[in-house]
């Protein structure tokens, strides 16, 4: 059974040079241009509840998985309660890595999300009120965050009369807002205001998907930007736009994704979906990468 270390007596690691509470991890996450969140608990712990975007890599496995460890980027930690994140905070220090951080727990910080991790407009705050004022039945606003990658989501707003068991409830200035647990992690920095048409928007700075706007190829280097390539980026891997023929885009693949066995996989299910979705003038997407020539990777499919 694996063994935790006891870090007490440890001369040259000081875990505290190294641990955020959880409002600091949030925003670490959030505006690092490279994170890399890593669960430590059990694979099924992770498969009943995670922070969207992280990868479990169970903490009896940790030390042998370094080599997959990306030097370039910020690594994030977090365990359970039994001190997970102090062990693989030591062992990534004892070999050589400096940028990275960690927080003590799962639970830590999903109960530490409140109101101060929102802000809203003046405006917002009294459209709101308004609606709730003259409706017996609404109770208040419920912020929907639907993740497209593990650095990006879709944000948007409804008034509502009662929401899921065991949603997080906040009080920000009078106003009830509420937001399923799975994705509290994304509320932090997140501006409730008025959009142009009037509406009632959720924004996040950082995480927010930028509107499509522009030429087919703008549009398309924006989906690349937004969520393709911080999807890819979790396998060591890269995409750029080589060009556009025939409303057809042609793409090359870089890092971890050149010469990987389950690129036509990639290509066809993951990226051209996810870019037709949102593009609907876009006829298809092509690989120009010569996979012959792609070192092995470490991430096969």
């Amino acid at each position: 059974m694996f063994e935790l270390k006891d870090l007490t007596d440890d001369n040259d690691f000081n875990a505290s040079d190294y641990r955020l509470n959880p409002r600091e991890f949030f925003e670490k996450r959030r505006t690092s241009k490279r994170p890399y969140v890593y669960d430590l608990r059990s694979s099924d712990a992770h498969e009943l509840e995670n922070i969207p975007g992280s990868h479990n890599l169970p903490i009896e496995h940790f030390e042998t998985s370094i080599y997959q460890m990306p030097f370039a980027g910020d690594i994030l930690l977090y365990g359970g309660e039994d001190g997970e994140v102090l062990t693989a905070a030591e062992i990534l220090y004892d070999n050589g890595f400096d940028s990275f951080c960690f927080t003590d727990s799962f639970e830590a910080l999903l109960s530490s999300v409140e109101a101060s991790y929102l802000s809203i407009t003046d405006a917002a705050q009294k459209q709101i009120k308004d609606h709730l004022q003259n409706s017996d039945s609404l109770t208040g606003v419920q912020i929907i965050v639907e993740p497209t990658s593990p650095l990006k989501a879709k944000y948007r707003i409804e008034l509502v009369e009662s929401t899921a068991a065991g949603s997080i409830k906040l009080n920000l200035k009078g106003i009830y807002i509420f937001s399923e647990r799975k994705t509290a992690s994304y509320l932090e920095g997140t501006i409730i205001e008025i959009n142009g048409e009037g509406e009632l928007e959720p924004r996040n700075p950082q995480l927010s998907i930028s509107k499509l706007s522009g030429s087919l190829e703008e549009q398309i280097q924006l989906m690349l930007d937004e969520q393709v390539n911080p999807m890819l980026a979790s396998h060591g891997g890269n995409v750029m736009l080589e060009g556009i023929k025939d409303s057809t885009a042609y793409v090359r693949f870089g890092g971890g994704c050149q010469g990987c066995s389950m690129i036509d996989t990639t290509v066809k299910q993951g990226v051209e979906v996810m870019l037709k979705e949102s593009i609907p003038d876009l006829a298809g997407v092509y690989d120009v990468t010569d996979h012959s020539e792609g070192e092995s990777p470490f991430f096969t499919g």
